[in-house]
């Protein structure tokens, strides 16, 4: 497996970043300064009007510090994934799986959103957002999200859910298989449904 990390699943979330900053079943919807969102704690009575809530927050403080734990070799197994995540803390905890030529043919980054402010703060935006398509992961909320331009047609595809009220983990694929075009957000919903099963056996 390539150990060299793929450039276009990053951009994603860095236009993320700066959009919020400036302004199982799988069904079809981040804490800035002072403090990140650790614990079940960070679930909070104020919400804008609209945002679904979840319904158990999910303590994601130990993933924060090894984010590559959030799949397991097995769940990775479908998505012919193999070998170590590559993992990062810079600006927030991410793991890729990158593998785009080899057998898997895709790339997999896992994020845990601690810059923002949860699902709130990317539906208090959604008017800026290219694609904005509000989904139910593992009876948690999350959305489909792209800010400036629709890459789904070359297969790539960025879930968000929440993991408390005021805590997201988005999940992002890119694919050069084949079918990339015509399900390119099929792998990233069911990878994103094997992240909230990790979460949910860990609380």
């Amino acid at each position: 497996m390539s150990k060299k990390i793929t450039k276009i699943a990053v951009p994603i979330l860095g236009a993320l970043l700066l959009a919020s900053c400036s302004g199982g079943s799988v069904r079809g919807t981040a804490q800035p300064t002072g403090g990140l969102p650790n614990s079940a704690s960070a679930s909070s009575d104020a919400l804008p009007p609209g945002v679904p809530r979840v319904p158990k927050p999910l303590d994601t403080a130990r993933f924060q510090q090894d984010p590559c734990a959030l799949l397991t070799a097995a769940q990775l197994q479908p998505f012919k994934l193999t070998g170590p995540g590559i993992p990062s803390k810079d600006p927030y905890p991410i793991c890729q799986w990158p593998d785009m030529t080899n057998q898997a043919r895709m790339s997999l980054l896992v994020s845990i959103a601690t810059d923002r402010d949860g699902l709130a703060g990317l539906y208090q935006r959604q008017k800026n957002f290219k694609v904005f398509e509000p989904l139910t992961i593992e009876d948690y909320p999350g959305v489909i999200v792209a800010p400036a331009l629709d890459q789904r047609p070359q297969g790539v595809c960025n879930v968000e859910f929440a993991a408390t009220d005021k805590l997201s983990i988005s999940v992002t694929t890119n694919l050069s298989t084949p079918d990339r075009a015509t399900n390119p957000c099929g792998p990233t919903k069911a990878a994103a449904a094997e992240v909230l099963k990790t979460l949910k056996a860990a609380n």
